[in-house]
């Protein structure tokens, strides 16, 4: 695949250090979702990298994951020149960015980088890639850009932009504001209103752009950054990292600054058959082509009789019955099996984090 000549003047950020609790059981603290074959036979995040391989040098990518991955994720990408950047804690998108943003400063400047997760379906990826283009090229006058998809239902799950004026190219707007995770009522207005789109959570910068703005807003969390940036390639960097990260706060991106930032924010409207996959809800839609007669989902090795809109995921050798049932989600691996309603798969987080308190059943988080 040809790539693009402007290549060399744009670094990439790739947000990879979530647990992806909503896909319990087969999601664990051990190996989180974007390694999971969710959507295809590769691992979530080297679909990402793939997707944006025509764009981006590899030395010019950054992955950054939680430290406890570090070694699954140099596993996967041993050989690719790759940089990875180790999180010894979560801490939600805004550090993770931040962290980034002082490496690619340290390493190749103040050039344009694009933040991104690791995790989402993405099925047109010239078009996607058209997007990220076009993104960058707004980033000459400065600013903010980020990507939004037009909703097709009232998704309360999902944090909303609200479009402005229109500048005449790339199908871009300025933001009059971002809202996040409305109840049904507000979603409903907002579909109605042709003005809202869903934040994607892909955004555009150049590090100082982002760096200034979290000394602007968080302080704090600027002023470690600022220490973990000055220890940079010296002895004590992960010491320094170690002890800076336990004390940020965790925040994301679309808190911490775009709801509060005085920058121009600016946000191209996308289609390229984007889902976040958040849920077994969200996947069981990206794989409505594979449903039987009766709406259901599932393995071969399953027989599924009198039972209607179910889903069924397998990561073990047993064979699977289900009978007279509706609007089932199984998920069965090796030493786990969930069984619930799908419709409630977006409270699958709840067992993680309730299973952390009982020190004999940690082994399943």
């Amino acid at each position: 695949m040809k790539k693009d000549s402007a290549r060399a003047n744009l670094a990439v950020i790739i947000m990879a250090g979530g647990m992806g609790t909503r896909f319990w059981p087969a999601s664990r603290e051990r190996i989180p979702k974007q390694f999971l074959h969710i959507c295809s036979s590769r691992p979530m995040l080297e679909e990402c990298l793939i997707r944006i391989a025509p764009l981006v040098d590899p030395d010019k990518i950054f992955v950054v994951v939680n430290v406890q991955h570090g070694d699954l994720t140099r596993d996967l990408l041993s050989g690719r020149g790759i940089q990875i950047i180790e999180e010894p804690y979560g801490r939600n998108t805004l550090p993770c960015i931040g962290l980034g943003c002082v490496h690619i400063m340290k390493h190749l400047g103040d050039c344009p980088v694009i933040a991104l997760p690791a995790d989402h379906f993405i099925s047109d990826e010239k078009s996607f890639r058209r997007s990220l283009q076009q993104g960058v090229s707004l980033l000459k006058d400065g600013g903010i850009v980020t990507l939004g998809i037009a909703p097709t239902y009232p998704e309360t799950g999902y944090g909303y932009i609200e479009a402005g004026p229109s500048l005449g190219k790339f199908g871009a707007n300025r933001v009059t504001r971002f809202v996040e995770k409305p109840d049904v009522e507000r979603a409903r207005r907002f579909l109605a209103s042709g003005k809202h789109l869903w934040n994607v959570g892909i955004f555009f910068f150049r590090p100082s752009t982002m760096l200034r703005e979290i000394g602007l807003h968080l302080p704090k969390m600027g002023q470690g950054l600022d220490r973990i940036s000055e220890s940079l390639e010296t002895d004590h960097y992960l010491q320094t990292l170690e002890e800076t990260y336990r004390k940020l706060e965790s925040t994301s991106v679309d808190y911490g600054i775009m709801e509060k930032t005085e920058e121009s924010v600016y946000v191209i409207k996308g289609d390229f058959g984007w889902s976040d996959v958040g849920n077994w809800a969200a996947l069981r839609k990206l794989r409505e082509v594979e449903k039987d007669a009766n709406g259901n989902i599932g393995p071969e090795k399953a027989l599924v009789l009198h039972t209607k809109n179910s889903f069924i995921h397998s990561q073990s050798d047993r064979f699977i019955a289900v009978l007279g049932l509706d609007n089932l989600l199984v998920v069965d691996t090796e030493d786990v099996l969930l069984v619930a309603n799908i419709d409630d798969s977006q409270e699958l987080r709840q067992f993680p984090e309730k299973l952390r308190r009982k020190k004999e059943w940690s082994r399943y988080v």
